[in-house]
């Protein structure tokens, strides 16, 4: 058992630790005064189940785990699909399964695996080798996915895929002019989502975002009431437990997507600081264990990796201070939720077990 202790990176887990405890110190101020008053506990119980896994894959010799990339992206492809058949509906989106009395959400860990088999899949050729096909070919393997995922609907998970797209090529040392191709193909995505795609509350929710004082009342309610509580904080707060906006419940959905807006109000700016220091330093040391990775594809993995919690980082930050539209992507340690949780682990235990063959060799 101490060899397997050993196995974990000692400069992560304390920031993960560290991280881990203000989203619970969070999670329960969020939670009091409310039927969510054991929150907390709930995610604590998340949080465990998350370092028991994390402990196992950062003792797993990475090669064994991306042996399994293909038949995982297969199964999380049909997770996808039943998902949309059988599927719990909530709130008009059909994104969970019911097992066990919990619920499940397939698209969290289906972005995990989607990096894991991109990586695993460019990264057993040469650069050198890798032209306009195998990008095209990569670029579906992403997009497919984010196809389903739209269906259900839930744009903000589909948005979390993107780094995946942008990361990996640029790993890849591919020319400018491929990385601005593809940036375009985005963007006229984009307009094509616009008028096609997207349902009308999510383009309400962009107008909102152009124009926050046109419905206080009604769907620019949550972005205002979080603004409101982060302006509140000051600079270092109003106390643990005792946010005006968070304990009188002026803040909706506080334990998930607006829970950096319990923290900002409670910790003030000092506190912002921190949690983004602390976020600072988890980046870092992802991209440290990218440097040393032994193999293209771990080191794409790792890449990526940073991409997707980057990305988390600034769309849920920036959402809650009213400088993006309200997505609904959860601040990874911070937002309660089992699926993503759970998600978040792996990813570390992969990188822990990368860091850790590093070492060993």
């Amino acid at each position: 058992m101490r060899e397997r202790f050993r196995a974990l990176d000692s400069r992560l887990l304390w920031v993960l630790l560290a991280l881990i405890t203000l989203g619970t110190l969070t999670l329960y101020s969020a939670g009091r005064n409310t039927p969510q008053a054991g929150i907390w506990l709930k995610q604590s119980l998340w949080n465990l189940l998350g370092m028991m896994l994390m402990l196992l894959l950062a003792t797993t010799d990475p090669r064994r785990i991306f042996r399994y990339a293909f038949p995982s992206y297969l199964l999380g492809l049909l997770a996808l699909a039943a998902v949309l058949v059988v599927g719990k509906k909530i709130g008009g989106s059909t994104r969970w399964f019911m097992i066990a009395g919990q619920t499940f959400q397939p698209s969290e860990l289906m972005k995990w695996i989607t990096l894991l088999y991109v990586s695993q899949r460019l990264g057993s050729q040469n650069a050198d080798t890798v032209g306009r096909l195998e990008l095209f070919g990569a670029a579906g393997l992403v997009v497919f996915p984010m196809l389903l995922i739209q269906r259900q609907p839930d744009l903000g998970m589909a948005l979390s895929f993107l780094p995946i797209l942008l990361i990996i090529p640029l790993m890849k040392g591919f020319r400018a002019r491929w990385v601005l191709a593809l940036l375009l193909l985005l963007g006229l995505g984009g307009v094509g989502a616009w008028k096609v795609v997207l349902k009308p509350y999510q383009k309400q929710r962009v107008m909102i975002f152009l124009d926050p004082s046109s419905d206080l009342q009604g769907k620019g309610y949550q972005v205002n009431q979080s603004r409101i509580a982060i302006g509140a904080g000051g600079l270092i707060g109003k106390g643990f437990t005792s946010g005006s906006q968070t304990q009188l419940n002026f803040l909706p959905v506080k334990t998930t997507d607006f829970a950096f807006s319990v923290w900002a109000e409670e910790r003030g700016f000092m506190g912002v600081l921190l949690a983004l220091g602390l976020f600072g330093l988890l980046l870092s040391r992802i991209l440290d264990a990218a440097q040393a990775a032994h193999t293209n594809a771990e080191a794409y993995f790792c890449a990526g990796a940073a991409g997707i919690f980057a990305l988390h980082l600034l769309v849920n930050v920036g959402m809650v201070a009213g400088a993006l539209p309200n997505k609904g992507m959860v601040l990874p340690f911070f937002s309660a939720g089992g699926s993503s949780t759970l998600s978040f682990f792996l990813a570390l235990g992969l990188i822990m077990g990368i860091l850790h063959r590093s070492r060993v060799k």
